[in-house]
């Protein structure tokens, strides 16, 4: 059986130690679990937190020092994996991120060279109230954005440390970020719910469209859809008393062209759209507004999808399905 695998990732200084050390307090006695982590200095010492803090029964750590797995550290990422599986068969694999890190290539690794031996499940992001704060660190800052893209369920930590207002701010904020999160909460000293490391990430959520959703929660509208298959995409409409609106979520596996979706996309007919889309070689963010199209890397893996907004969708919202199903190349 595929062994259930999970990433923590988030900046520096956010918890994610004090999260693992946390969960594996909390584990089962009669459960193996193992712990890869990354330490960006040269000298490792999560790992030696973790053994000389805890030492619980049933748990393995190895460490990957000097650099980030998505970059310098990248080929020892297989022989640090190949050693740990071999020395344990865990019942769950947990995997701390460097804070420096880009870690949704570390993801594309697991995924395209780990397919069948680990199942990996929704990516835990930690931020804090400092962070989430710090002048230019949402826009400016390349390491936290795309840590935040790829979190699937996205956790505020040292929520203790936050003034009312920063709370309802990080929400509100949390609440329009596109693809929406499986979950976001806030928490304190690092407590996560053992619970959150069974989360599908390929779990389908319901996008919500800006006129829809003024007075509701991302974290209180999860809808299960049927799943998406290799060049067959789910389709949803918006709901009654929106303005015409339609959106699509296609299978991780489909791959785009990006010179013939970027066309497809600037048909004047669409007033407005935003999608993520995997295409030959990067996944990007497609943002389009009355000011323009902006086209941008973005670290979310989980699926492609997009909205988009038409007075009088040309061909019906079949015609425009259509159109980009035929910009797939697989």
């Amino acid at each position: 059986m595929p062994i259930p695998t999970t990433l923590v990732t988030g900046f520096l200084g956010v918890g994610k130690t004090t999260a693992v050390l946390d969960l594996l307090r909390r584990k089962s006695p009669a459960e193996k679990w193992a712990v890869l982590v990354n330490e960006y200095g040269s000298v490792a010492i999560d790992d030696a937190f973790i053994e000389g803090e805890t030492s619980p029964d049933g748990v393995s750590v190895r460490s990957v020092a000097g650099g980030c797995f998505c970059c310098t550290t990248a080929p020892m990422l297989p022989v640090a994996l190949h050693f740990l599986l071999q020395d344990v068969t865990p019942d769950r694999l947990l995997i701390e991120t460097s804070g420096l890190g880009h870690p949704a290539r570390l993801l594309d690794n697991i995924r395209q060279n780990y397919a069948g031996r680990l199942d990996v499940r929704a990516t835990l992001g930690i931020v804090t109230p400092s962070d989430f704060t710090a002048p230019g660190m949402i826009d400016s800052n390349p390491v936290f954005r795309d840590q935040v893209q790829m979190s699937d369920v996205l956790v505020l930590n040292k929520a203790d440390t936050a003034t009312p207002d920063v709370l309802a701010d990080f929400q509100t904020w949390a609440n329009g970020l596109f693809p929406p999160k499986l979950l976001v909460v806030a928490t304190t000293n690092g407590r996560l719910d053992p619970a959150w490391l069974d989360l599908d990430a390929n779990a389908e959520r319901m996008p919500l469209f800006p006129d829809a959703h003024a007075d509701h929660h991302h974290h209180e509208q999860t809808v299960t859809l049927g799943g998406a298959r290799p060049g067959r995409p789910v389709r949803y409409a918006s709901p009654d008393g929106v303005r015409p609106a339609c959106g699509w979520v296609f299978d991780a596996a489909d791959v785009f062209d990006r010179e013939k979706l970027l066309a497809v996309l600037e048909n004047p007919a669409f007033v407005r759209l935003k999608g993520v889309f995997r295409c030959e070689h990067e996944w990007v963010a497609v943002n389009r507004t009355t000011d323009g199209t902006s086209v941008k890397p973005t670290a979310y893996r989980r699926d492609s999808r997009v909205e988009i907004f038409v007075t009088d969708p040309p061909g019906g919202w079949a015609g425009v399905e259509a159109a980009l199903v035929g910009c797939l190349t697989r």
